[in-house]
């Protein structure tokens, strides 16, 4: 072979060579733009501004739940129809509705400070600022224009409640036209072990604990938010109530609830003083009464779990609830009718509801719905068809509504919110 026939020969293979090279990279030149994206985690989760279709996602083969987002008309935006409001720890919450919208307004637990957002487009302001901090419990009354603090202060292991006046602050606003208030306030009195919120809101009943360890006692007061004033309505030689209940004239007490003893409900008049005992004598007994008062939602403590019932004051008649949960993690709707209930997916085994209210269990929540007049319970979303975080609710309300489910995730105190209107399915 001669020298020319080589070059020849080694020419032709570069061309060839060249010309692979060449194919290799249009075909991936058209390809671009083609090809599957992996899709964004977050942003499915979030999914502000983006075009996503609404889907369904069966998550048992009796239920199907809506999922991923739902159309809000403002500024043509999408929203999950389970929307975290904050990831900063949440002291408590109060929602409103202005002008045909529905806000949350809730207290940071590290700040003090006060936050409204509102729901139709999640745009959230700060309403106040706070010379409190690392605030343990916020009550909010009043229609939202008072909020009880109560915190613990600095080389001290007692609780203060300081009532702040929020009556100057401007609401359901743009969030560029609010600055941020400095609220003024008063302190109640110290030692408060509990206390609840009036069904109007306008008062509130707390118990404190009196006298010196070997003669405690207990005394109830009323403060009226109104008239900025406390009174003194109620004396028991015994110091372990809860007020779970107060519509002005009457304060259910409960005893408190631990798995080894025997629990009691009491009905207290404040006009006469008469205490009337509802139901009595269950270990762990925990209870929710209904908005009128008339319909108690309690649980017992058995071996390893607990089991859920409605009593009724009217026939003195008593329904078993078909799931296990504690009442804490439910609310009653208007209606006095339907329960909204966190049930444990499962209920681990252990001693409630002590273990969960130290902090020994943390459970994985679902919603389900109660009808009080039947009994029945019904599954209407898994929080896991739209988050890989496990949520164990708490502090439930209803918006004004009834359209939204607000509640905080005991595990981080985080606030959250659960679209019924949307979201629940039947």
């Amino acid at each position: 072979m001669t020298k020319k026939q080589l070059y020849i020969i080694i020419g032709v293979i570069v061309i060839i060579a060249l010309g692979f090279l060449l194919a290799s990279f249009l075909i991936s030149r058209q390809n671009i733009g083609t090809a599957t994206e992996k899709p964004n985690t977050f942003a499915n989760f979030f999914p502000f501004g983006q075009n996503t279709p609404n889907q369904t996602t069966p998550t048992n083969q009796n239920q199907t739940v809506t999922t991923n987002v739902v159309n809000v008309t403002e500024g043509e935006k999408f929203f999950p129809i389970l929307r975290q409001i904050t990831e900063k720890p949440t002291a408590g919450l109060f929602s409103y509705n202005k002008s045909g919208n529905t806000y949350v307004e809730y207290t940071e637990k590290e700040t003090g400070n006060i936050y409204e957002v509102k729901m139709e487009d999640m745009s959230a302001t700060r309403l106040s600022n706070s010379l409190i901090t690392r605030v343990h419990e916020a009550i909010f009354g009043n229609d939202g224009k008072s909020v009880i603090m109560r915190y613990v202060k600095t080389n001290s292991d007692s609780i203060t409640s300081f009532v702040l006046d929020l009556s100057r602050i401007n609401r359901g606003v743009e969030a560029t036209t609010t600055t941020p208030t400095l609220p003024t306030g008063k302190f109640l009195a110290s030692e408060i072990l509990d206390m609840k919120t009036s069904s109007d809101a306008k008062k509130i009943f707390y118990i404190t604990k009196s006298g010196d360890f070997n003669n405690r006692t207990a005394v109830g007061s009323i403060f009226d938010f109104q008239k900025n004033t406390s009174s003194d309505v109620f004396l028991s030689q015994f110091s372990e109530w809860l007020p779970v209940s107060f519509d002005g004239s009457a304060a259910l007490l409960q005893t408190k609830a631990s798995q080894k003893v025997p629990g009691y409900l009491y009905s207290f008049t404040i006009k006469t003083g008469n205490m009337q005992k509802i139901i009595g004598d269950i270990k762990g007994l925990t209870t929710l009464p209904s908005p009128d008062n008339q319909k108690i939602l309690y649980s017992a403590s058995t071996l390893g779990g607990v089991t859920l019932h409605l009593y009724n004051r009217k026939d003195s008649s008593t329904k078993d609830i078909p799931i296990q949960t504690l009442p804490e993690k439910c609310v009653w709707k208007k209606d006095n009718i339907s329960i909204y209930c966190a049930v444990p997916n499962p209920l681990p085994s252990g001693e409630y509801p002590d273990g969960w209210y130290q902090g020994i269990t943390s459970f994985e929540d679902n919603i389900w719905k109660i009808d009080a007049t039947t009994g029945k319970a019904i599954s209407i979303f898994v929080p896991r068809s739209l988050t890989n975080s496990p949520i164990d609710m708490t502090s439930m309300i209803l918006s004004p509504s009834e359209d939204f489910l607000f509640f905080i995730n005991k595990r981080d105190s985080s606030l959250w919110a659960f679209d019924l209107l949307n979201g629940e399915s039947e």
